[in-house]
């Protein structure tokens, strides 16, 4: 998963959403991958764990 984080200006409109001043939106891989150039912005991004039970011998 991945996040962003507008830390400059007041709003950036980009790819169908309006990012606010310092509010966290879960963003996709693409959009990610646009905005991590962009110095607006801080990207964070969260490993997603494996949702399969262990199975026990």
């Amino acid at each position: 998963m991945y996040y962003a984080t507008l830390i400059q200006g007041a709003s950036y409109y980009a790819f169908g959403q309006r990012f606010m001043f310092q509010q966290e939106c879960q963003i996709t891989k693409r959009e990610c991958q646009y905005l991590q150039k962009n110095d607006w912005f801080q990207i964070r991004k969260e490993e997603v764990l494996s949702s399969k039970p262990e199975e026990s011998v």
